[in-house]
């Protein structure tokens, strides 16, 4: 049986006015820092950002202006970041971090998404976050209460052709 909260995972772009707490958001992403990492290195961190000038500033430098206007108008922006001095595969190890998070968004009746963060972009938010020279970062997430009611996914959605047994 598949878990509930992989079911109503699914991403949110309009959100209440509603903003978490700060205990709500050290839950988020405690459940990331439980995910597994390459070594155990556990190099990641995070730089949370509720500040609604930060956040206009972040969805400028992430492309979205105009485009994904959620960036600014979520209520809460978590950005995973991890020392890439220390993590021998940052993407997996933050892919795996984050994972855990939207599960654990999703468990707690909120909604996020992921906004890719694009390769000429990193460098920019870094600088306006002043996230260290030695770190790396994915996506962000924007974070908060769904404002619709999303579908969560049903049985319909599963695809037994898609499953390759012992070779394609």
């Amino acid at each position: 049986m598949i878990l509930k909260e992989i079911q109503n995972r699914r991403s949110v772009r309009t959100f209440t006015k509603e903003v978490p707490t700060d205990e709500q958001i050290s839950e988020i992403i405690k459940a990331g820092q439980f995910a597994p990492t390459a070594m155990n290195n556990r190099a990641w961190e995070f730089v949370v950002v509720k500040d609604q000038e930060a956040r206009e500033k972040l969805c400028e430098l992430s492309g979205t202006k105009g485009k994904q206007e959620a960036v600014k108008d979520a209520p809460v922006l978590i950005i995973p970041v991890i020392d890439t001095s220390k993590s021998l595969l940052s993407t997996q190890d933050l892919s795996l971090a984050i994972e855990n998070m939207f599960l654990q968004i999703s468990h707690m009746g909120m909604g996020a998404f992921w906004k890719n963060a694009w390769p000429e972009e990193i460098e920019p938010i870094k600088a306006c976050l002043n996230i260290p020279k030695n770190f790396t970062l994915v996506n962000i997430i924007p974070l908060g209460y769904p404002a619709e009611d999303i579908k969560p996914y049903s049985d319909k959605d599963f695809k037994e052709e898609k499953i390759h047994w012992e070779k394609w």
